[in-house]
């Protein structure tokens, strides 16, 4: 076998796409037929408000509708390339804009959580899990030609300050799942009392737990100004 090369050059292989989650509340227009709704250019959607607009408040954190749009434009993208149509009907632009305000529901609230309990996990810290547990798309850059992951290499390839600019991105894009995962086991831990909890167990109880925290939410929701609705 070939001594491994000293510099590994890490490539980002994974898209930064987001599944439309399905949303609860039926729209009035549901029912009607695809063929009798009004359809809406991707671009005129987009430009319907200013940056700085406020769409909502929750626990005091600020969403200026910049911050609402870059988590709208991830679904956006996502339906445009699975549909490979640039049109969208005031329906399915409705749904967006539901599952932007859940996301970021949820992550105004994990973050502040996360926070609260101290679970916040440094540079050091995220390298050492991702090490430990890579998503596919490092571990396939890692493997040899076997399969066989190669942890060590990875290592070196994470800490070579010439992939300094790559890394922090996979870093941070990583964090908030590698914190998040962190919080559901300390909700796991204090809400199920018996030892070794299944992830279905556990995954049920950040469920109920967010849910009651969005229940619980100080939200001064600005949505309907936008004419989303």
């Amino acid at each position: 076998m070939k001594a491994p090369h000293s510099f590994f050059v890490i490539t980002l292989v994974f898209l930064c796409c987001i599944a439309v989650r399905p949303v609860c509340a039926q729209n009035s227009d549901s029912t009607k037929s695809a063929a009798t709704l009004k359809e809406v250019p991707l671009k005129e959607a987009e430009a319907r408000h200013k940056p700085g607009d406020t769409v909502a408040v929750v626990n005091g954190v600020l969403i200026t509708f910049a911050d609402f749009n870059s988590i709208m434009s991830g679904y956006l993208k996502s339906i445009v390339a699975r549909t490979k149509n640039n049109v969208i009907t005031d329906t399915v632009y409705t749904e967006i804009v539901d599952s932007a305000w859940d996301r970021a529901l949820s992550d105004i609230i994990i973050e502040h959580e996360i926070e609260k309990r101290r679970l916040g996990m440094s540079v050091a810290e995220i390298k050492t899990a991702l090490i430990a547990s890579p998503p596919d798309f490092l571990r396939q850059q890692f493997s040899d030609s076997l399969g066989q992951f190669r942890s060590e290499i990875m290592r070196k390839a994470l800490d070579d300050p010439r992939n300094d600019t790559v890394v922090s991105v996979i870093v941070e894009s990583e964090r908030v799942r590698l914190e998040t995962d962190r919080l559901a086991a300390s909700i796991a831990k204090s809400s199920i009392t018996k030892k070794g909890a299944t992830n279905a167990e556990r995954e049920q109880a950040f469920a109920a737990w967010l849910k009651k925290a969005k229940r619980n939410a100080s939200i001064d929701d600005r949505r309907t100004r936008f004419g989303f609705y």
